[in-house]
Order: C-alpha cells, then structure tokens, then sequence
C-alpha cells in the first residue's frame, strides 16, 4: 500500500509540475509578444498585405474587432472577394463563381471562420473552457521548441477542437500549429501553419510571414505589409448586406 500512495503521490505532483510548466511556458510567451494587457487594450486590427494561393499571387485585406467580428477581402485581376462573420451570421460574395449577391455560409461551412477568434486563445484559456497542456519538447526543422496541446472548450459544451503549438524554446513565440480541416472536402485532414519574421508594431510583436502546408504541399503563403491598430471600423461592415 505505501508503494502504491508513492507512486499515486508522485504521478500527481509530474501532472502539477507539468500543468505548472506549461503555464510558465505561457507566461514567457506573452511577455515575449508585448504583455497580456496590451492584447487585451485593442479595439481592433487591421491587416494588408500579399498572398499565393494554388499559384495565384493576390493581394488581400483583413479587418478584425472584438467579439470575433472579422472581414477578409482579396483582390482577384480587379475583382473583390469578400468573406466575413459578423458574430452571428458568416457570409461570401464571390463574382468569379457567379455570385452577383452575398450568400449566407451555413453551420458546416462557416466552422473554420467562426473558429477564427479576435483574441489570443491561450489567454485567460481557462475562463475560455479550454484545456493545454505541455508535451514536452520536440525539434522543428532544427529549432528546439516547446510542444503545447491546446484544446479548445474542454471544459464548456462547445465542440472540442485540438491544436499543437510548438513555441521556440529560446524566444518563446509560435513557429508552428497543427490543426485539422473542420469541414469541406478536406474535412480531418492534417494542416501545419508556419508562422516568421517577427516585427514590432506598437510594442506587440507580429509574425509577418505564413505559410500553411498539407501532406507537405504549400497551400498558401501569406506576406503581411501593413498592420493598423484601433483603426475605427464600423460593425456594420462585418455585417450580412441589406438587399435593396
């Protein structure tokens, strides 16, 4: 019985130390990209800059204000696409595909833009219902980093989603995610998102260069040129238009 309670007690104090470590790792993680309060303080972001896409160069707009509200736009040999989530209703206009007028995205279509939220996740996680844990350490492509599991509303009745997060072990920022497609064609399939090129913008640090690959093919290549905080952006713009 004392054999057992030892190794009882010590299996308990590895999952503290390991729970404990992890949120050490988070810790060094947001004083690295500016502090918690800073993130927090933002009224909004705005993003431009280049994308490649299936070999297609373009160049794109995204705008994103809490809770959640977000509006993405590229422009296609002059043409505009936009896709946007107001923070209850996710929408297209597509005139490449015909679509002269926006279209509602259903529940299964709009999964992967309403997962898309305007604040970190890995703040305040656990009030969020989420769920991370340190797995230890692991190389990616010769850089040492930390290996974070992330699973989102573990602990809420929302849909469980899981991502790994590989964090440099000498600077503390993400270089890398794994996710899976939540719907489509592609639905379950492996994603790793490289994120590079940190630059400050206003006392936060920003990766300014992603690229996501599936089954070690480039999907798509994002270069950001220009970010803009606390921009005033109205609501209405993320909103489903009006049919006049």
């Amino acid at each position: 019985m004392k054999r057992i309670f030892t190794l009882l007690f010590g299996i308990c104090i590895a999952l503290a130390s390991q729970a404990q470590t992890a949120d050490e790792v988070l810790a060094k993680y947001f004083a690295n990209i500016g502090g918690v309060e800073k993130w927090k303080a933002l009224k909004s972001m705005k993003l431009t800059g280049k994308m490649n896409m299936q070999g297609l160069d373009l160049t794109f707009t995204a705008y994103q204000k809490p809770a959640d509200k977000q509006k993405f736009i590229i422009q296609v040999n002059g043409v505009e696409i936009i896709q946007a989530y107001d923070g209850k209703d996710a929408w297209m206009l597509n005139p490449l595909m015909g679509g002269k007028d926006p279209v509602k995205l259903d529940e299964e279509q709009s999964k992967e833009m309403k997962d898309q939220k305007f604040e970190d996740e890995f703040i305040d996680y656990k009030k969020k219902g989420h769920e991370v844990t340190l797995q230890g350490t692991e190389e990616v492509d010769g850089v040492k980093c930390y290996k974070l599991l992330l699973v989102k509303n573990k602990n809420n009745d929302k849909e469980d989603v899981s991502e790994i997060h590989y964090l440099d072990a000498e600077n503390y920022v993400p270089i890398m995610r794994v996710s899976y497609v939540r719907s489509g064609p592609a639905k379950g399939q492996e994603v790793k998102t490289y994120v590079s090129d940190y630059q400050e913008v206003n006392g936060l640090m920003m990766p300014f260069f992603t690229e996501s690959k599936s089954n070690g093919q480039t999907m798509q290549k994002m270069t950001i040129e220009k970010v803009t905080f606390d921009e005033a952006i109205d609501d209405a713009s993320f909103a489903y238009p009006k049919k006049n």
